[in-house]
């Protein structure tokens, strides 16, 4: 349970940090609302790993195992791109920083501890939205009627 979801937690926030790097590139990283799209890639990492654990565990399969594989994938790749997102803050500095300070999501502390602030907003946004995602996710995954592609 804990190896697929740090397995699928370290590749949710590869698609993340992907993702970050593609706004940037794009130059869309100040519309915040395309961050709904952090979700998309959450869920995406999340329903991966309920549905690998699911054909790993064959008849071992709970609904909390499968919770918490969901919670695992999610807090690992929360913490990872949260921690990625701070070490980019600091060294991007004051452009990041100035963006980050003229929306009202984050609000005017980003420019006093900038690291803090990015880090508790993500860490609050990830893991609120991953473990809903886990919920809903193991509402389709439990019921006896759904099989994993490849399993008995």
């Amino acid at each position: 349970m804990e190896k697929i979801g740090l397995k699928y937690g370290f590749l949710t926030a590869v698609g993340l940090i992907l993702y970050f790097f593609l706004m940037k590139l794009l130059d869309l990283i100040h519309i915040m609302e395309l961050r709904f799209l952090n979700g998309v890639i959450m869920a995406v990492g999340v329903v991966l790993a309920i549905r690998s654990f699911k054909a790993v565990a064959a008849g071992d399969f709970s609904y909390f195992k499968g919770l918490g594989t969901g919670v695992i994938t999610a807090v690992a790749g929360t913490v990872l791109f949260a921690a990625f997102m701070v070490v980019y803050v600091n060294i991007a500095g004051d452009e990041m920083t100035d963006m980050l300070s003229s929306e009202r999501y984050f609000g005017g502390r980003v420019e006093e501890t900038p690291g803090i602030v990015v880090f508790s907003v993500l860490m609050l946004e990830g893991l609120i939205s991953g473990f809903m995602i886990s919920f809903i996710a193991m509402q389709f995954f439990k019921r006896d009627d759904y099989k994993s592609p490849k399993s008995p």
